[in-house]
């Protein structure tokens, strides 16, 4: 395969060379494909994880220790029992 690039000039590629250059390009090609698929399908899996452990720390016995329960459950009944002697008085 013989290209005049002017009147003195002739470049020639040999067929087995541009076959190996053309196949290189298919496989880098494919490589990056497959790797910019592989990070998407990371990111949306570390997308739900953050979204379940924001979930998992919103519940109530998640995001407050159990003695600061015990206390809003203690302050709750006092006030109860508190409302109930007064209306019994």
């Amino acid at each position: 395969m013989a290209v005049q690039l002017d009147d003195k000039t002739e470049v020639t590629v040999p067929l087995k060379t541009l076959i190996s250059v053309i196949g290189a390009i298919v496989v880098a090609s494919w490589y990056v494909f497959s790797t910019q698929t592989k990070i998407s399908e990371l990111e949306h899996t570390v997308m739900l994880l953050d979204e379940r452990f924001v979930g998992y720390t919103k519940q109530p016995s998640r995001s407050t220790t159990e003695i600061e329960l015990l206390k809003k459950d203690f302050e709750y009944i006092r006030k109860e029992v508190n409302d109930l002697k007064t209306k019994l008085k």
